[in-house]
Parts: structure tokens; sequence; C-alpha cells
């Protein structure tokens, strides 16, 4: 009898623990959601042309979750306020934080043409234009649901649940058919 309960009770904990591990991914989530909501919001103000607020709103959304693409944005919104040297700094931070940018090319000409219209300017100009659509960085997909962490875990918990229940519950004995019972020897 206890030969049958410790391997279920063994798969049943093993089930728990999958289930339960993710729970750190949990605590990230309110950063992660407080950053997709100061970039939502932000990305409407932008595309309004509010550029004070939506920078306002990406540096919220970095604070929350310093991930470097608010970076790019961050820069955006100081290159159409015409803050140059604030834009320069967070593209180069953005292209440091963020080495293999698919944008790369792009950020390094914007760079480029920032240095040459502080050089014209003496230091300020103002440059009041969006940026191609090209050039700005790329919107990742919505993750599927398989790869996300709580579909592993609830398959995890099924698998467990299930192998636990048919370890407690199976029959040791010989099955009977109809025919009597079948033996192999």
């Amino acid at each position: 009898m206890i030969a049958r309960i410790v391997p279920a009770l063994v798969a049943l904990s093993l089930g728990l623990a999958l289930v339960l591990a993710p729970s750190t991914a949990a605590a990230d989530d309110a950063a992660t959601r407080s950053a997709r909501r100061h970039f939502t919001k932000g990305e409407k103000l932008f595309a309004l042309g509010r550029f004070d607020d939506a920078l306002l709103q990406y540096e919220a959304a970095f604070e929350a979750k310093p991930l470097p693409g608010f970076l790019f944005n961050i820069a955006q919104c100081h290159r159409n306020l015409g803050n140059i040297d604030q834009a320069i700094f967070s593209y180069r931070k953005y292209l440091r934080e963020q080495p293999d940018a698919e944008n790369r090319e792009a950020v390094e000409r914007l760079i480029e043409e920032l240095e040459e219209e502080k050089e014209r300017t003496g230091g300020g100009g103002v440059i009041l234009r969006d940026p191609p659509l090209d050039d700005r960085k790329p919107r990742t997909a919505r993750k599927p649901i398989y790869a996300r962490w709580w579909f592993w875990g609830g398959v995890a918990a099924v698998a467990g649940a299930g192998t636990g229940t048919y370890l407690l519950t199976r029959d040791g004995s010989v099955p009977t058919t109809d025919l009597g019972n079948v033996v192999f020897d």
C-alpha cells in the first residue's frame, strides 16, 4: 500500500511544484502591466503629436520595466521636441542596451542627422517631423497561448493530478475478462 502511495505523492508534489514555480513571474507581471499601460498611452499621445505627454508616458513605462525599446521611444519624443542632446543620449543608450537592434542603421543615421543639426544651429533647433515607419521599433507580436508560462503550468498540473489519481486508484490485481482471468507466466 505504501509502495503505491509514495509515487503518487511524488507525482502530485512535482505537479504542484511546476504550477507554483511561475509565481515569481506573477510578481513581474505587475511591472509588465504598468509598463504596457504607459506605453499604450504614450503611443496614442505620440500619434496625436503630443510629444511632451508621450515622453512622460514612455519614461514611466521605462521606470516600470526598463526595456531598451522604451529608450528608442523616449529618443523619438526628444527629437520631435527639439531636445537634440537628450535625443542623442537616448538613442546611444538604446543602441548600447540593444546592440543587435534591427533598426540600428536607422538609429545611427538619426544620431548623425541630429549631430549635424546641432552643429548647424549651435545646439538649438527644433525638428518637428514624424520618423518614417521603418525607423520605428517594430512591435512584437502577441505570444501564442502555448508560449505562455501559465499554459504549461496548467498542463503540468493536469498531468500531475492525472498521474497521482491513476497511481492512487489503480488496482494491482490481475485483470478479468469474460473468458476468465488472464495470467501470463
